[in-house]
């Protein structure tokens, strides 16, 4: 019963006095929110938590995705949120921070209503506009309680842009200044009208305060060039200048000191359409690339205004009685327009704010923006910061890349990963980088939170950074990535850890550089990093001639009697062949090996030791051509025909009495893995213009050519990078089982290469080598030489062999003694498996 007369009673009212309609609510809030200033006669100290207006602009938004979710079309609230420039006056306010607090709920309701809006308002001018201003506010430089909440804002127009790239005009620092702001310039080009909101004593009050000007009610978001084209613009016009006419006359009825003011319809119609038209054919980037829903927003919002004329009169005059009262007993608020556009009052400099964007040197003021959040102490904004750098160095658009190409971008990242690198301390420990995991985002909070070891952080600051930048090059635009990879090579690698190699840090230092190369995986930047370790130019360099190169400074440190420096050299050096860069591989190897000079032509064996006598009598035949016939898949340099005595040759290296595995030829156990391994260096490779057969230019028609060739044949240089190796292959006897480990994993990286002569010269024993020259394999057998005359001196070495091999393969929890001799005896017995087995692959692969 009583439910039904509450039913009853709800009924009544509803018929007695209807609901507001959603336009009425819009309104309503809207000069609720405008009342607050009316309301404070004197300078307002409140928070914004104290006054009412969140609650308002929390109505707004809501009212305006609400008026969406029940129509596809633009409804009246978005029409008039457009055409009041409401968003204009919210990023003045924000500017002023009137009340304290205002720019905070400002950007929360643009980014509110932005993100979540189905229809792409950003290219409306009523929206760019003040979104540009609230751009030019945010800045990380100058300290802020709410810079999470800017940088979320900044984020949010960087996805708006990514969903339409054709916008990308907008955020950046263009032809976008309103049209009034153009008409106020006068002599000097910097001047602009500026309209400031300040409080001053209540005598001085200003009768003609533009915040409750009567609103404008023609619509100046449309992006229609020939918007007064037809019939019906034109009668949409005429109703737009009466409802302005009629909202002037009540507002010089309260408004005395404005009587003067002349007001023309004709003029007004002008202004305005030319006002639309430019701002139109000169702001709008979406003239050049249009959407479905720009075009609908357009149309919706010229039909609605036709036939809702009469309606929108009545509302907008209501609203400006209103806002005229409130008027009468406003003293202390206004603001100051001054005619000239320049010149305005001490005070109110101090809160001035411009309607066009703030003019800078650089061209994009979102990415500026996002910039300057890179050096903020909170991690969280600057990776959100970091996030809206990579989204917009994402974008398609040539034109937009170039702009961020040649912005500071490149310089701020370097400068950043120089800093971050100088606050790592000397006495990090080496060995505890390589544990090191890290990457830019959210998901490294071991590292950052807790301490691992002295300097952990740092160097995961570090580390993490170099992974934002590699990420970065990745994702970017060709143009972008250039130029980030090239800067940071040019102003990092070079200008820092070039010299750091050098110093008296450098173990550590070499240590860094290895793990930076493991971290970075973009091909653009793999390029650059090559060209700091060998410099840009293909030529090989000259025995005994001064080289500058880095990988020839690391050859030097891999020299000297610091065993810990020697192993984080080699280190390096195999990251850098896991690189598999073509021009690194080319500068420190093959391009001294091309030319086959190891090769003795006149051996009287070297039909045997090459492919087969076949092959060689074919190559004879085509005197040293090297078109192979198209029907030839394989190569027979990799696969030749004689592949079980190379692999004899190998595993007979090692002669009975120094043998410790039982199983003597047991090399089978290493095939699994280099034949996973071999298959990746496969697909690396692939690309790469690499000759099929290892073949000698048979060069004996000239006269003069054949002393030429044995002159040079007893001058054959390997480079310094492979010379290294077998002077370290050598010393194998008096070296540390570490260096001699990591020294055979170098090596066997080299030999995994499907190049045809640096397969030759590491994998073929039986090659005929020219007098004065070596290879692997003559090293090992002075080394093998050694160790036999060595090692049988001392009673009862085969017992302390098997005891070494014990503890150092199967992980024995023994202790004995260090003794480098034994070590060495175990480890080279083992690389000569490990060469027969990637000779035999690599055969397989080949066949």
């Amino acid at each position: 019963m009583i439910s039904g007369f509450q039913v009853a009673l709800k009924n009544t009212i509803d018929v007695i006095a209807p609901p507001a309609t959603p336009i009425q609510d819009f309104t309503y809030h809207w000069k609720q929110l405008m009342n607050f200033y009316a309301s404070h006669k004197s300078n307002c100290k409140l928070t914004i938590e104290c006054t009412g207006i969140p609650q308002h602009l929390d109505c707004l938004v809501d009212i305006l995705l609400d008026e969406e979710k029940n129509d596809d079309n633009p409804g009246p609230c978005l029409e008039y949120l457009l055409q009041h420039k409401l968003l204009d006056w919210l990023a003045t306010l924000a500017n002023v921070e009137s009340p304290p607090g205002m720019r905070l709920v400002c950007l929360l309701f643009f980014r509110k209503l932005l993100s979540h809006t189905k229809f792409p308002l950003l290219h409306q001018s009523a929206v760019y506009g003040p979104v540009q201003r609230l751009i030019s506010l945010c800045s990380g430089t100058i300290p802020s309680a709410i810079e999470n909440e800017e940088v979320k804002f900044l984020l949010t127009l960087c996805f708006l842009v990514c969903r339409y790239p054709h916008l990308t005009n907008i955020v950046n620092v263009s032809s976008n200044v309103s049209h009034e702001t153009n008409m106020a310039m006068k002599n000097d080009s910097e001047r602009m009208d500026i309209h400031s909101v300040t409080y001053i004593p209540a005598k001085k009050r200003n009768a003609t305060n533009a915040l409750f000007q009567p609103l404008n009610t023609q619509a100046i978001t449309l992006i229609n060039p020939n918007l007064f084209a037809c019939d019906h613009q034109r009668r949409r016009s005429i109703c737009s200048d009466k409802f302005k006419y009629d909202a002037l006359k009540k507002y010089k009825k309260h408004n005395s000191k404005i009587s003067n003011r002349k007001i023309s319809v004709r003029s007004n119609e002008s202004t305005s359409s030319r006002d639309t038209e430019n701002s139109s054919m000169c702001s709008s980037p979406v003239l050049q690339k249009p959407s479905q829903y720009i075009a609908n927003l357009d149309t919706i919002i010229n039909q609605r205004n036709l036939d809702n004329c009469d309606k929108e009169s009545d509302i907008i005059s209501s609203s400006l009685h209103d806002v005229d009262v409130k008027l009468k007993d406003f003293e202390d608020l206004r603001i100051d327009v001054s005619d000239d556009g320049g010149n305005y009052g001490v005070n109110s400099k101090k809160q001035s704010l411009s309607i066009s964007p703030v003019l800078d040197t650089s061209n994009s003021l979102l990415l500026d923006a996002l910039i300057s959040y890179l050096n903020t102490a909170d991690n969280t904004v600057r990776i959100r910061a970091c996030e809206g750098i990579m989204i917009l160095a994402s974008l398609e658009d040539p034109n937009f890349a170039r702009t961020i190409a040649e912005s500071d971008l490149s310089i701020v990242i370097t400068t950043r990963l120089e800093n971050l690198f100088n606050l790592i301390p000397a006495h990090v420990d080496p060995a505890e980088i390589d544990d090191i995991d890290v990457t830019w985002g959210l998901d490294s909070p071991l590292w950052t939170n807790e301490k691992k070891f002295p300097g952990c952080r740092q160097v995961a600051a570090y580390f993490m950074w170099v992974d934002y930048c590699n990420q970065l090059i990745k994702e970017a635009h060709p143009h972008v990535a250039h130029s980030l990879a090239k800067n940071i090579r040019l102003l990092f690698f070079e200008k820092v850890l070039a010299p750091a190699l050098a110093d008296h840090h450098v173990l550590l230092i070499t240590s860094l550089v290895t793990e930076t190369l493991r971290k970075i995986t973009a091909p653009i930047f793999d390029i650059e990093v090559g060209y700091w370790i060998v410099g840009e130019q293909r030529d090989p360099v000259i025995a005994e001639v001064c080289s500058t190169s880095i990988y020839e400074r690391l050859i030097e440190n891999c020299y000297t009697d610091c065993n810990d420096l020697t192993l984080e050299t080699l280190k390096l050096f195999e990251e850098i062949l896991d690189k598999r860069n073509e021009h690194v591989l080319h500068c420190m190897m093959l391009s001294y090996l091309s030319s086959r000079g190891y090769y003795d032509n006149g051996a009287a064996d070297s039909a045997i030791a090459s492919w087969s006598d076949e092959e060689d009598e074919r190559e004879r035949e085509k005197k040293g051509a090297l078109d192979f016939s198209r029907e030839q898949s394989h190569s027979r340099t990799l696969a030749p025909s004689n592949i079980h005595r190379i692999v004899n040759c190998f595993l007979s290296l090692m002669p009975r009495q120094l043998q410790t595995d039982p199983g003597e030829d047991n090399y089978e156990r290493y095939m699994t893995d280099w034949e996973k391994q071999y298959t990746k260096v496969k697909m690396d490779c692939a690309l790469f213009a690499w000759p099929l057969e290892a073949v000698s230019i048979d060069d004996s028609g000239s006269y003069d050519s054949r002393p030429e060739a044995d002159h040079c044949s007893s001058r054959f240089y390997m480079g310094p990078f492979i010379s290294m190796l077998l002077d370290k292959v050598i010393n194998i006897p008096y070296q540390k089982y570490e260096i001699n480990l990591q020294l055979t994993i170098v090596i066997s990286r080299l030999a995994l290469l499907p190049h045809p002569y640096l397969h030759e010269f590491l994998l073929n024993p039986l090659l005929p080598l020219t007098p004065g020259s070596k290879s692997l394999f003559t090293c090992l057998q002075k080394v093998i030489k050694q160790l036999v005359s060595e090692v049988t001196k001392t009673p009862k070495y085969k017992d302390i062999l098997r005891e070494t091999r014990k503890h150092l393969l199967e992980d024995c929890s023994q202790q004995i003694k260090e003794n480098i001799l034994y070590e060495s005896v175990v480890i080279t017995e083992e690389f000569c498996k490990e060469l027969a087995a990637i000779a035999y692959v690599k055969y397989q692969h080949s066949m």
